[in-house]
């Protein structure tokens, strides 16, 4: 029995092998259908994942350059630099990573302002950081944090006024002035 089915085997490959000679015969169309139908969605898989992966790259730029924004707030109304705005400029040069240390400044009202602004902000790390380069400083359009994306209109308090709600009406704070003893 066992030599009956050798020998149409062997008969079948033989005339496969006839069958297919552009594939290098039938056995080799067969090992490469079934490496496919086993890999069938890794190919695929790639691309997707390549789609998922392309945007992050940005989406890191964006986020910090939101961190290192510079926004109407960190400005006082001559335009120079709050200290506020000088902690996180220095921030920004001292403790931010190498590649993102680039000062951005939200544009002003007009280009004036917004080339006061930046003026300001160079002044600043010139004196502060004399032996150092000059800073990275660009404009940007960005809205700050908070505020709505693309809106220049009023900061989104939604935040600030659930805080404020659960507050309590009265806060109990001790009289430091007067010192207790023993319990009375």
């Amino acid at each position: 029995m066992t030599t009956r089915l050798s020998t149409i085997f062997a008969v079948f490959l033989a005339t496969g092998a006839c069958a297919y000679p552009s594939y290098g015969g039938i056995i080799r169309a067969l090992a490469r259908d079934f490496a496919e139908v086993n890999n069938w969605p890794y190919p695929y898989v790639c691309w997707d994942r390549e789609a998922v992966r392309a945007p992050v790259p940005g989406m890191i730029e964006n986020a910090w350059r939101r961190q290192n924004l510079l926004a109407e707030y960190h400005f006082t109304d001559d335009n120079s630099l709050t200290p506020a705005g000088q902690q996180k400029v220095r921030w920004i040069l001292t403790e931010a990573p190498i590649q993102h240390r680039t000062v951005f400044v939200r544009r002003g009202e007009t280009a004036e302002e917004t080339a006061a602004r930046v003026n300001s902000v160079r002044q600043y790390t010139a004196k502060a950081f004399p032996e150092a380069s000059p800073a990275n400083v660009l404009e940007t359009y960005i809205s700050p944090p908070g505020y709505p994306a693309g809106w220049p209109g009023a900061k989104d308090e939604t935040l600030s006024r659930k805080f404020q709600t659960s507050l309590p009406e009265k806060l109990y704070v001790p009289d430091r002035g007067t010192s207790s003893s023993g319990g009375q």
